[in-house]
């Protein structure tokens, strides 16, 4: 399968200048327009940049802090960005751990590039990542690999102890709304559960764009046409009409 180099977006995302620039070079000398590489220097940069620009391919790196490369892509496969959240995902890694090795797996990264890169190297793993078939569309099916840092324990450990808090609080008015008409922020007053059982996101957790659009766009496959939301007092959702 031919590739067209030229037309792809790149982020590189390590916090050492020589490694950013080597690998920027080789992707250049493979094709890609100077134009469409982006670079960040750590983990929240990376974030910001895959909210704020589509890219088609992320090369990044592992120890990171404090958001490290395993938090940038649970994050982007959970569908915490406005990127795809099955978007080709390499790292970089100058001696990849056996333990991260595995949570890559699970989270469905497209392999490693050992540092320094090489170019052969880069081009053999890109085109296999670009070739690849994609992991499917499912962003809740994430959130349980744990990363192990204290990024990943902070961000979707709250999700867990904001649902526990919620348990006992039952005098928020709760809106069923059907799925168009649910806003992305909307606070779940319901564990959310696909058509077979599964459990996909806890009460309390914000559903975001991207599990949204994922729920309208394959009905067959979660079931899920409507989501009951707490509203908040500043919400512009009205509460339910008071029952007789």
């Amino acid at each position: 399968m031919t590739i067209d180099f030229s037309r792809l977006r790149a982020l590189i995302v390590d916090d050492q200048m020589l490694v950013r620039s080597l690998v920027a070079q080789a992707l250049r000398t493979m094709g890609f327009a100077p134009e469409n590489l982006s670079q960040a220097v750590d983990g929240s940069f990376a974030k910001r940049t895959l909210e704020a620009k589509p890219i088609d391919i992320v090369l990044c790196d592992v120890q990171m802090e404090p958001m490290n490369g395993l938090d940038v892509l649970k994050d982007l496969r959970c569908g915490r960005t406005n990127n795809p959240p099955n978007l080709p995902f390499v790292f970089l890694s100058g001696h990849p751990e056996k333990n991260n090795i595995v949570i890559a797996a699970q989270l469905h990264a497209d392999g490693f590039i050992i540092k320094p890169p090489k170019p052969a190297d880069m081009e053999k793993t890109l085109r296999l990542a670009l070739t690849r078939q994609r992991p499917d569309i499912d962003p809740f099916s994430y959130y349980k690999v744990a990363t192990g840092t204290a990024f990943d324990r902070h961000v979707f450990g709250e999700l867990v102890t904001q649902a526990s808090l919620l348990l006992d609080e039952d005098d928020k008015p709760v809106q069923r709304l059907g799925l168009g008409a649910v806003k992305p922020g909307s606070r779940l007053a319901r564990d959310l559960y696909n058509k077979t059982g599964q459990l996909l996101l806890l009460r309390g957790s914000e559903i975001t764009r991207t599990q949204l659009r994922v729920l309208r766009q394959f009905p067959e496959r979660f079931g899920v046409d409507a989501i009951e939301i707490s509203c908040e007092p500043d919400s512009d959702i009205p509460p339910p009409p008071p029952t007789a």
